[in-house]
C-alpha cells in the first residue's frame, strides 16, 4: 500500500503522545546537537534526535500498528539511527536491536542540525527513556545475532538507499533471524523523479527498487500490502497512482512510502 495523506485516528494519536516524527514542540527551536546536549531531553520525545523525512508521519505509526507488537518480543530495527522509533518499542516491553553500521557518519542537512549514531548517544538516550536498546554496529549481513530468534524485523525507508542486490541480502538475512510466523515490516520511498514517473534513474537518495524482485529472493509471503501499489509487481499501476496524488501522502523528496509486511511461514 501506499500512504495516505488523511491519517487514521489512532496514527494520530501515536504522533502526538510519542513527538513523531519530529519530537515534542519544546525541541522545536533547537539543533539536534543542542537537544542531545540539553538537560530534561526527555520532554522532547524520543523522536527528536535524529533528522527525519515528512513521510515518516505515516511511517511510523503504521509500522508499530502493522508489526502487531506484544511485550516480550525480540525486535531488531534495521539502520535505526538516533530514530526514536527504537526507543517507543523498548517502552512497549520489547527487547530491541538497532543494527545499523553508521557509528562514525555525521550528517549535516541545514546548520546546527546534524546527528551522529554513536554507543554514546545510545546509551544517553536510554538513560532517558529507561530503555535498553542494544545497537550493533553492523550491516545486518554481518550482525552476529542468533537465526530464527527475532519476532519482527523492522526496515523503514532504507531500502531505496541500496542497489538491489544488497536489498536481497538485508530480506534474505531478516528471514534467516526470523523465527517461523515472524514478520519483516518495511517501507521503502517510492521517488516521484525518477522512472517510471520522470526520465532518471536514481537521485541523490538512491533509486526506486523493485519490490517484487526484492520479496522473489526470499521465502517471506507478501501479508500485508496492495500488489497495485508496490513498484514492480505485474499489478502495480502508476497511472492509477498519479491520479489520486492528492490522496496521498508526499514527502519533501518528492517520495511517497510503499509499506508492506513480509512473515515467515510457520512450515
Amino acid at each position: 500500500m501506499i500512504g495516505r495523506r488523511e491519517l487514521p485516528a489512532e496514527y494520530t494519536a501515536f504522533n502526538t503522545e510519542w513527538g513523531a516524527p519530529y519530537g515534542h514542540a519544546a525541541a522545536q527551536q533547537l539543533s539536534i546537537q543542542d537537544r542531545l546536549d540539553a538537560d530534561g531531553r526527555a520532554e522532547f520525545g524520543p523522536f527528536a534526535f535524529q533528522v527525519n523525512s515528512l513521510t515518516r508521519t505515516f511511517e511510523y505509526p503504521w509500522a508499530f500498528h502493522a508489526a502487531e507488537i506484544r511485550p516480550g518480543m525480540r525486535v531488531i530495527e534495521v539502520g535505526g539511527g538516533l530514530s526514536g522509533f527504537q526507543f517507543v518499542l523498548a517502552r512497549n516491553g520489547c527487547e530491541v536491536f538497532n543494527v545499523d553500521p553508521a557509528t562514525s557518519v555525521n550528517w549535516t542537512f541545514v546548520p546546527g542540525n546534524s546527528w551522529s549514531l554513536s554507543q554514546e548517544n545510545i546509551d544517553l538516550l536510554n538513560v532517558e527513556f529507561d530503555t535498553d536498546v542494544r545497537l550493533v554496529p553492523a550491516r545486518l549481513q554481518d550482525a552476529p545475532l542468533q537465526a530464527g530468534s527475532f519476532d519482527r524485523v523492522f526496515c523503514l525507508s532504507v531500502l531505496e538507499h541500496v542497489d538491489l542486490a544488497e536489498g536481497q541480502g538485508v530480506l534474505k538475512r531478516a528471514e534467516e533471524l526470523l523465527a517461523p510466523g515472524g514478520r519483516c515490516v518495511l517501507t521503502i520511498d517510492l521517488f516521484l523523479d525518477l522512472k517510471p514517473f520522470g526520465v532518471l534513474d536514481s537521485n541523490h537518495w538512491g533509486t526506486n527498487i523493485d519490490v517484487r524482485e526484492l520479496v522473489a529472493a526470499t521465502g517471506l509471503e507478501l501479508v500485508h500490502g496492495d500488489r497495485a501499489e508496490l513498484f514492480g509487481f505485474p499489478e502495480f499501476d502508476r497511472d492509477a497512482l498519479v491520479d489520486r496524488l492528492d490522496e496521498i501522502f508526499i514527502g519533501n523528496y518528492p517520495a511517497v512510502s510503499q509499506a508492506l509486511v513480509l512473515e515467515k511461514p510457520v512450515a
